[in-house]
């Protein structure tokens, strides 16, 4: 059975609700969409809906923190992430403890440019104290969003509509700062995270070589003494993300790379510089090349 990811995130804070009474919820008129309902139905008094207003809701929410409370403010992410300004003066400079969720990342469907968003990973990462995260399935999703709760920094969750079927392996763990090799191989790697980590793991599994997969779930901070340990060991990296190829999962790993000055034979894919066209998220995900088959044909190709 397979579970959304946004859909996963509203059970668990929901779940860790009840234990933790500082967890607030700030909704800018799109609870059902981003999942806020589940929290808002069970703890009505810990929830704040403040309409189409996201400037005036991350202030809300910069306050509530200040207060001594963890809130998670809620929107699309193209929405949420489009309020710069008021995020990097509200909470990014006051170090404010605020979770930020952006849903609606990536290849959403017929919702359209306006909704969807590739952009958002690059805007976030420029933002100083930020952890940044962004779950590739359901059981990852409940494990990121219960570290979010332990965490005091500003948090941005990057949450997909995407229904994903569990993949990941039963002792999983999530651990903040530290990417997982999901699949073991000795020559060639692929990155990837989010939904798009699912299709990447059942298009390897078609082709007979030798091929690890790393999940970077965890964008910032991420500890690169041990993310460099792992990339020294392969000659071909590629990766894969539903982001802009600008300063997405792409550009931090190119970072490392020409930071230490490794030579590897590197692969960004990705969206590339445009706005997405307004379709199924299927069809999408086939005409940008991230479906199965045609990440199968790039994976052959490359290594």
């Amino acid at each position: 059975m397979s579970l959304s990811i946004r859909e996963a995130f509203g059970l668990e804070l929901v779940r860790l609700g009840k234990k933790n009474k500082k967890i607030v919820a700030v909704s800018c008129d799109l609870k059902d969409a981003c999942k806020l309902s589940f929290f808002f139905d069970k703890f009505p008094k810990r929830s704040f809906e403040v309409g189409i207003a996201e400037a005036n809701a991350v202030g809300i929410a910069a306050g509530l923190a200040l207060s001594g409370f963890r809130p998670y403010l809620a929107s699309f992410a193209s929405f949420i992430t489009g309020k710069n300004v008021e995020i990097r003066t509200s909470i990014s400079y006051n170090n404010c403890g605020v979770v930020i969720v952006g849903t609606h990342g990536g290849l959403i469907g017929p919702d359209g440019a306006t909704q969807s968003s590739f952009q958002d990973i690059a805007v976030m990462r420029s933002l100083p104290y930020f952890e940044i995260i962004q779950p590739s399935s359901p059981k990852e999703t409940r494990q990121a969003v219960a570290y979010s709760a332990r965490s005091k920094k500003p948090l941005y969750l990057r949450i997909a509509r995407n229904e994903v079927m569990e993949f990941l392996p039963k002792n999983y763990k999530f651990k903040m700062g530290f990417p997982a090799l999901i699949k073991k191989g000795k020559k060639n790697l692929i990155i990837s995270s989010g939904p798009i980590l699912s299709n990447c793991y059942y298009a390897s599994k078609k082709i007979n070589k030798d091929i690890a997969i790393m999940n970077l779930s965890s964008i910032k901070p991420l500890n690169e003494k041990y993310i460099l340990k792992i990339l020294k060991k392969y000659k071909n990296i590629i990766t894969v993300e539903d982001h802009s190829t600008i300063g997405g999962l792409g550009s931090v790993i190119a970072e490392i790379i020409a930071k230490n000055n490794l030579n590897k034979n590197l692969k960004i894919h990705g969206i590339q510089d445009d706005f997405i066209d307004s379709d199924t998220p299927s069809s999408l995900e086939k005409h940008y090349k991230l479906d199965i088959n045609s990440l199968f044909k790039i994976f052959k190709k490359f290594f």
